[in-house]
């Protein structure tokens, strides 16, 4: 590396230290795409991100999108773990202290569930328990559907200690032409409620459009 592309990798990561370190969490729910595309939209909009990804996010990535997870994601150069590294700087609360937050897209309904009931089983469970107990923006992406009496007790737990739960459902107010819109909408929520300005998806204004998704409806 030249010395001048050696100034320039070092201003960028000056800058994405300053606007701050993001954690993402990916676990073997459906929607794992939810995750990488979180991932490569706080990249573009310059902040720090750690992954933490888990085995069943890597198969989940595979059987849904055809998908190399841990390959697709080393593409952005960012500090990756597996969810068996315990010894990882996430797991500190020290370390999370100093960061933006965290948003586990998609968290898995065994994720949700030993996150409300306090246990720390793997990297994501405990960097998210951290996030609780130092009162740090956390945001888990639901996609399951149903719930059921069990899984809404355990979202409610997690709420009463200061996560955001943010189930997986697009709107259709903004007029979305694909699926790519539609996850854009939903990372673009889970950013909104990190405090991270974006603009993935038209934001409600009450104007008329002359779009129509439901034209797209056979």
């Amino acid at each position: 590396m030249g010395e001048g592309m050696a100034k320039e990798a070092r201003a960028t990561e000056t800058a994405a230290e300053k606007k701050g370190t993001v954690i993402i969490g990916i676990t073997g729910a459906s929607g794992v795409i939810y995750g990488v595309r979180t991932v490569s939209s706080l990249v573009k909009l310059g902040y720090k991100v750690e992954v933490i990804v888990t085995r069943g996010a890597i198969k989940v990535a595979e059987k849904e999108c055809k998908m190399d997870l841990l390959s697709t994601l080393r593409r952005f150069n960012i500090p990756l773990y597996g969810e068996e590294e315990i010894d990882a700087p996430p797991s500190s609360s020290s370390y999370v202290v100093k960061t933006k937050g965290m948003a586990i897209a998609p968290c898995s309904i065994r994720s949700l569930a030993e996150i409300a009931n306090g246990i720390a089983s793997n990297l994501i469970t405990r960097t998210a328990l951290n996030f609780l107990r130092t009162r740090k923006r956390l945001v888990l992406l639901i996609r399951e559907t149903p719930w059921g009496v069990i899984e809404l007790e355990n979202a409610l737990k997690v709420a009463r200690a200061g996560g955001i739960i943010l189930p997986a459902s697009p709107g259709f107010y903004h007029y979305p032409k694909s699926v790519d819109d539609m996850i854009n909408f939903i990372v673009g929520k889970v950013l909104d409620m990190l405090g991270i300005k974006n603009s993935l998806y038209k934001r409600w204004d009450n104007t008329k459009s002359d779009l129509n998704p439901c034209d797209q409806i056979s």
